[in-house]
């Protein structure tokens, strides 16, 4: 090899090393869920989870408009719109207790005809609001104990922040609407069933249908956690930061 090439190659070559370990640090291991939602008047569609040890990142495969991140240190989940170029930040709330004047009935139980999925049987899990004069279910969850138990533990916590921004923002609902299962289900519902196992298909009372369509152990850049960092920020409560 002429010397002058030879002189020139090492040094491109430990660049190339660099930028491949540069780029090997920059990346995080993480579980991607892939989800179809099911809604009312709505075409089906796709929302896909990437979850790592420190964040949770959710995109709208129907939807480029923007993302949203939740951020497990902070505590905070980041609503970021590319169409105004700003971010709804929500914080964790003050816990707010549910006394309600019904019964709650949880009722947990295996699927015993259902196949296991990665050798784990499927159970169910039903929530039913009781009171005087009926009984209905609020939701209806087949979930899967032991699947992927630290994504289980991430999402129930980015679950229990927005159910704090939904139990602050009652206040602007009318009573009539305030049914058993909607507070159940829509204001409360902190997502206890995370800590029975992984959801593989959920039921709600507002009829949204959620169902597992796969998922994946793999490796993400970190950056796909970031928040642009010149869109405004602002909170509902005016104190985003």
């Amino acid at each position: 090899m002429d010397r002058r090439l030879q002189a020139g190659f090492v040094p491109c070559a430990l660049l190339v090393l660099f930028a491949t370990q540069a780029g090997a640090a920059n990346q995080v291991e993480a579980v991607k869920l892939r989800y179809q939602e099911i809604e009312q008047d709505v075409e089906p569609y796709e929302v896909v989870y990437t979850v790592s040890d420190d964040f949770i990142r959710v995109d709208d495969d129907s939807d480029s408009s923007g993302y949203i991140v939740f951020d497990r240190d902070k505590s905070k989940v980041y609503s970021v719109s590319h169409y105004n170029k700003s971010i709804l930040v929500v914080p964790k709330y003050p816990d707010k207790s549910f006394d309600p004047d019904f019964e709650l009935v949880v009722e947990f139980q295996a699927l015993d005809d259902v196949p296991p999925i990665s050798g784990k049987k499927v159970h169910n899990y039903r929530v039913r609001a009781v009171t005087d004069g009926s009984s209905e279910t609020c939701m209806d969850i087949q979930l899967v104990p032991g699947l992927l138990p630290e994504a289980a533990k991430s999402l129930q916590a980015f679950q229990t922040i927005m159910s704090g921004l939904h139990s602050s923002t009652l206040e602007n609902t009318p009573e009539e609407f305030r049914t058993p299962c909607y507070l159940v289900d829509q204001i409360y519902n902190k997502g206890d069933y995370y800590q029975k196992g992984l959801p593989i298909q959920e039921w709600h009372s507002n009829q949204r249908v959620r169902q597992l369509v796969n998922f994946e152990n793999t490796s993400v850049d970190v950056s796909i956690f970031d928040i642009p960092p010149d869109y405004r920020q602002y909170s509902l409560k005016g104190d985003g930061d």
